[in-house]
């Protein structure tokens, strides 16, 4: 036992004088190196001393902030931090307030610190003339120029916005900033809401810091034009927040309207609007009967020599110019005396007999169709016959070509007669589809007569509808007709009649109150929807939705468009859009969606509808905001239950962990 203890000792001591020689041996190391290298950064500064003789680099200038440009320099032994200031610089503009200076790996980081904001974009940093930066041994760098770009931060200033009335209700817009602008918006509200932009503005200044644009609103009542925003050509934006006032009154006369509901054929029957009053005094009456005959008083007497529905509009102006318009609908029915029989035999052939009278006699039938095909429908005809003779007219339609006419040719009408026709104006309709399906806009189509070879006759679009064009066009006869497309312009024409002749409703057409003479020209509107969206792309039954409508007028008078709103083929809804001549009115309608199908919106389709989703009794915008809840009880990591389990679950892992290194560390 005790021979033992002795070798242990023996082996502890070898082992402790091991150890002592191993340690004396790496202090001898470590000594030894450290000498080594402070004689080799000795020699290396020695050698440094004698070989630096380069001045510190300009690496580059840069934007660090608004208001603060950044240099980098460099040098192969140390920049003397002391030798910059302020005064070293100069700017191409600007001013100079302060200058930091931080180390770098291998060089130093300059921040020119500026008085305020630039306006210009590009701005030169030089060394000064008595500047200059210079390292540890007296290399000095005393020249030098960097471009810095982006400085332009300095946002446009206001200087003037002026409204300037032009008419009741048009008003000048003008803007002023103090720097040329490359984008502004100005919103417009009131009984109508609109924002304009850049591009409905005109510069009207070199410098393009002044805009102005004119704009018309569609509604009488007060708006509030508000210049938002002001963006300069470096795309620095400045909040405006400017608002002007503009009142668009409404003081057009109180129409008062009175005459008969109905009447029958060849039947004189009075029309008055004596009784109409405003403020500033009545200027003129202007009646239209069909749109097509003008007569103007206070009252007119009429006599239509047509049965069917007749429509009678008349239009009151002030002495202000203010206009306020009424149309009524007058049923007329066949009388026993007729002087105008239709009978229509089929879709195609139709017969009419006429009294003449000598005055302009209209042929229509109860359906307001004549004759037709699926491409072309003659509507209706107004003549002037010779008095006291009987006219046998014989209508047919047809979809024939004729072979001796250019073109395209949508269908054709023959008009047999015995007795001679002036004064002849015809209108006639075209199918849409067959517009699209060939590529013609409504406007290229044009009626032909066959008189010793095919002449186009003045046609000119009397309505749009959803299914069809409308279409007015006068002749000096009647004979063979040709729907097909206008002639490309080569100079001046002349219509077939010589003169334009307005349709009338026939009869006697007297004034009771001042001549008439003879009609005058009639300004028409050619309105036309454009562009149609709804809110929603997929909508679901049982969902509102806001359908905007777009609507053009190219004529020269103001009018409305009837259409209608279609689900799954199915009328829903029917509204008119009232457009003033040469504007361009969008309007939203509000459309509950009672079934699934298509949605479609004058004739053009807009979405699909949807069954309701997923059988849900809540109403679609609430299942919509509870749709993105995660289910409570769906596992991890959507859900409660899947949170809680993913929580209990790290925190055990984390536990075990810790009493796991606990007990490494205590030998267990």
């Amino acid at each position: 036992m005790r021979g033992v203890r002795t070798e242990r000792a023996a082996s502890t001591a070898r082992r402790v004088r091991a150890a002592g020689w191993l340690l004396g041996t790496l202090c001898l190391l470590v000594v030894f190196l450290a000498a080594t290298g402070s004689a080799t950064a000795a020699g290396t500064q020695s050698l440094g001393e004698e070989n630096d003789t380069e001045p510190p680099t300009w690496e580059n200038a840069t934007k660090a902030g608004p208001e603060e440009i950044e240099l980098i320099f460099s040098d192969n032994s140390t920049i003397d931090r002391k030798t910059i200031a302020a005064t070293d610089f100069t700017l191409s503009s600007g001013n100079l307030s302060n200058v930091s200076v931080e180390s770098t790996d291998g060089g130093l980081s300059v921040m020119l610190l500026l008085e305020d904001r630039l306006d210009v974009n590009n701005v030169t940093v030089s060394i000064a003339e008595s500047g200059g930066i210079a390292d540890v041994e007296g290399n000095e760098l005393t020249n030098g120029t960097k471009t810095v770009t982006g400085m332009d931060t300095s946002v446009p200033d206001f200087r003037s916005f002026d409204l300037t009335r032009v008419n009741d209700s048009t008003v000048e817009i003008r803007v002023a900033a103090s720097e040329p602008l490359t984008g502004l918006a100005v919103d417009v509200t009131g009984p109508t809401n609109d924002r304009l932009t850049m591009a409905n503005f005109t510069a009207v200044d070199d410098a393009n810091t002044t805009f102005e644009t004119r704009y018309t609103v569609p509604e009488f009542g007060s708006y509030s034009f508000v210049w938002e925003r002001a963006i300069d050509r470096y795309g620095n934006h400045r909040v405006m927040s400017r608002m002007r006032q503009f009142r668009y009154e409404d003081s057009a006369p109180d129409i008062v309207f009175d005459g008969p509901a109905r009447t029958t054929v060849d039947t004189s029957v009075n029309f008055s609007a004596a009784e109409t009053v405003d403020e500033d005094g009545i200027d003129s009456y202007q009646w239209r009967i069909d749109g097509g005959t003008v007569l103007s008083g206070p009252s007119i007497q009429v006599a239509f020599a047509a049965a069917g529905r007749h429509d009678i509009t008349l239009e009151v102006t002030d002495s202000k110019g203010y206009a306020a318009v009424e149309t009524r609908e007058i049923q007329v029915e066949q009388s026993a005396d007729s002087p105008v029989s239709v009978t229509v035999h089929n879709g195609t052939h139709a017969n009419a007999t006429v009294e003449g009278a000598g005055l302009v006699q209209q042929v229509r039938a109860e359906n307001d169709t004549l004759v037709g095909t699926d491409n072309v429908t003659l509507e209706r005809l107004s003549a002037a016959f010779p008095s006291n003779t009987s006219v046998s007219l014989r209508f047919r339609a047809s979809d024939t070509r004729p072979a001796s006419l250019e073109g395209q040719s949508f269908g054709l009408f023959e008009i047999d007669h015995d007795q001679p026709a002036n004064r002849v104006s015809i209108r006639f309709s075209v199918d849409r589809e067959s517009l699209n399906r060939t590529g013609v806009a409504p406007e290229s189509v044009a009626l032909y007569r066959n008189a010793d070879g095919w002449t186009p006759l003045s046609t000119s679009v009397f309505s749009r509808l959803d299914d069809r064009v409308v279409y007015q066009a006068t002749a000096q006869g009647l004979s063979q007709f040709a729907v097909g497309i206008a002639p490309e312009p080569s100079g001046p024409t002349v219509s077939d009649t010589g003169e334009m002749t307005d349709e009338t409703t026939g009869g006697t057409s007297t004034d009771t109150t001042s001549s008439t003479g003879d009609p005058e020209p009639v300004a028409r509107a050619d309105i036309s929807i454009t562009n149609v969206t709804v809110n929603e792309t997929t909508p679901s039954v049982g969902e509102t939705v806001v359908i905007d409508v777009t609507a053009t007028n190219r004529g020269e008078a103001g009018g409305t468009y009837p259409f209608s709103v279609r689900l799954n083929g199915t009328s829903v809804a029917t509204h008119e859009l009232s457009v003033p001549a040469g504007e361009t009115v969008t309007r939203s309608y509000e459309q509950n969606l009672t079934a699934e199908g298509e949605l479609s919106v004058a004739g053009t389709p807009v979405t699909n509808v949807s069954a309701q989703r997923d059988g849900s009794l809540l109403p679609a915008s609430v299942a919509g905001l509870l749709s993105g809840l995660p289910n409570p009880l769906a596992l991890w990591p959507g859900g409660l239950v899947g949170t809680v389990l993913g929580a209990v679950v790290g925190l055990v892992v984390v536990v075990y962990s810790i009493l796991k290194a606990l007990a490494i560390y205590l030998g267990y």
